[in-house]
């Protein structure tokens, strides 16, 4: 190999590595909800809520109290406590979150004061 050959392979192989690395992480939402992860927050059909990157704190208005549960404003989907979906969180300051999942509301974290 000639010496010229060297600092190409290595500028190769560093970009290979450093690409690894970009894509091995794991996507996460605007915070680390670990607590989304707990097998018991299911969805009326049974299924996980979704998983953080779905998660998201409700905008002001996004979610809509109707009896017996929330309605999701842009989609126009519903949860009623009646069944799983609705549950109290673990976020330390008390927000209000949902999950969006296939275009539809599949779960509700109630806060603190909602």
């Amino acid at each position: 190999m000639s010496r010229a050959a060297l600092p190409i392979s290595r500028l190769i192989w560093l970009c290979v590595v450093s690409g690894l690395l970009v894509f091995a992480h794991p996507a996460r939402a605007h915070e680390d909800y670990a607590w989304v992860r707990d097998p018991v927050f299911k969805t009326a059909t049974g299924a996980h809520c979704c998983s953080e990157q779905h998660w998201q704190p409700a905008a002001a208005g996004e979610l809509t109290p109707i009896p017996g549960g929330w309605r999701h404003v842009p989609t126009q989907t519903e949860i009623k406590d009646t069944e799983p979906g609705i549950y109290l969180t673990r976020d330390r300051a008390g927000r209000l979150f949902r999950c969006i999942m296939g275009g539809k509301l599949g779960c509700v974290m109630e806060g603190m004061g909602t």
